[in-house]
């Protein structure tokens, strides 16, 4: 864990910002290498975090589905109002 990461919640934005396709777990997955200590790092934390970020119009969910355990997996990407506040506050 580095100074120069940024914070969580923008590293979860970030991850789609190339219009991929993901779910809270594979956004655990994808930051876990870099942000593995953080304890806000779970399957919970992140899907509030995207679900936060749907709301604000950042992301759109994509699908649904049941995972092996039978339990709810949404899938978002990044739309373009989601593009333009990245490049303009991240950016």
């Amino acid at each position: 864990m580095g100074n120069a990461l940024v914070p969580l919640h923008y590293a979860i934005i970030e991850h789609f910002v190339d219009g991929r396709e993901d779910c809270a777990e594979g956004v655990v997955s994808a930051l876990a290498p870099d942000y593995g200590d953080y304890k806000m790092l779970t399957r919970r934390d992140v899907e509030e975090a995207l679900a936060t970020a749907k709301e604000n119009g950042i992301l759109d969910e994509t699908r649904c589905a049941l995972d092996d355990a039978g339990e709810l997996v949404v899938f978002y990407r990044m739309n373009d109002f989601g593009k333009g506040m990245v490049k303009r506050y991240l950016g």
